[in-house]
């Protein structure tokens, strides 16, 4: 204390600045540390949920690196959404021993994964891993998914999906095209045409006159349901993925799970890479089309 009273005014001051600096680096270091024992708290909650950690759950194929969908950037190159349908509380259809919602996220990772390999394309997931595999969370709507499309500026609206029938017998491959008399719906039918025969060639049977048909809903809900060759205008609603797609868009059935051979073909982990390629080269064939028209 004695030293104290004995120092001048300038260098009481120099010290009082110098603990004053000290005491804030110690406030910002226990700010920092603080902060890194929330965050390293909140990766042990969430990565499980993210792909981030291990999770205790069978593997559901490659995972793409997907587009944040609380705000998707807008891509400088031409962005494909890939809706993997189904998902959470909704399960979709089974058969051989295939969930439909495990189906179509593991085909539409494999998608992404070319589209994003490709190069020219910039690929987005309409829902995310524990939106598809959780069954506790709710359901996407439909209407969610083309509006996340919609704000990441998309191109085109591929869904995935499967069927299924009491007939195990009942089998193929069926695409449903926005129909006509509505946006988008030529670059629609010309996708959907390139992907049916893709499954042709790939020894699908092709449900139908060609494999792509149009669907519409009556007040009571029943299907009706029309090849593409009927070119006539209906104002009943079809699929509301179809509906409220911001840009062309197809939903493809890519087998019955019930049939044991479908689901072989184009559902087992091998399928579903073939199916993924088959929609990768009609997408492509698509695009070069589209590009060619003035």
């Amino acid at each position: 204390m004695a030293k104290t009273a004995q120092r001048s005014p300038q260098t009481r001051d120099w010290y009082a600045l110098r603990r004053k600096k000290r005491r804030r680096r110690r406030v910002r270091r226990g700010m920092f540390l603080a902060s890194f024992v929330i965050l390293a708290a909140a990766l042990v909650v969430v990565a499980p949920h993210t792909g981030l950690l291990p999770a205790a759950e069978e593997d559901t194929g490659p995972r793409h690196a997907l587009t944040p969908l609380a705000e998707p950037a807008r891509s400088d190159k031409p962005v494909i959404a890939v809706d993997p349908g189904h998902g959470g509380t909704d399960p979709g259809t089974e058969g051989s021993g295939i969930r439909e919602f495990e189906m179509t996220w593991r085909t539409a990772n494999a998608l992404a994964n070319l589209l994003e390999e490709d190069g020219r394309f910039s690929p987005l997931l309409t829902i995310s891993e524990s939106e598809s595999q959780d069954p506790t969370q709710p359901r996407v709507e439909p209407a969610e998914r083309t509006r996340r499309a919609a704000d990441a500026g998309a191109v085109l609206f591929f869904s995935i999906h499967g069927d299924a029938d009491g007939d195990a017998s009942t089998c193929g491959f069926e695409c449903y095209a926005i129909p006509p008399g509505r946006s988008d719906h030529q670059a629609s039918l010309s996708l959907a045409r390139l992907v049916a025969r893709g499954f042709g060639d790939a020894g699908a049977r092709v449900r139908g006159e060609d494999g792509v048909r149009y669907i519409y809903f009556d007040a009571a809900d029943n299907r009706m349901v029309f090849e593409s060759s009927d070119e006539s205008i209906h104002t009943d609603p079809t699929f509301r993925i179809l509906e409220t797609a911001p840009c062309p868009a197809v939903l493809a059935e890519q087998c019955f799970l019930t049939n044991a051979a479908d689901a072989a073909a184009f559902a087992s982990a091998d399928g579903c890479q073939t199916a993924a390629q088959i929609y990768y080269n009609a997408i492509c064939a698509w695009w070069d089309q589209q590009a060619a028209e003035p």
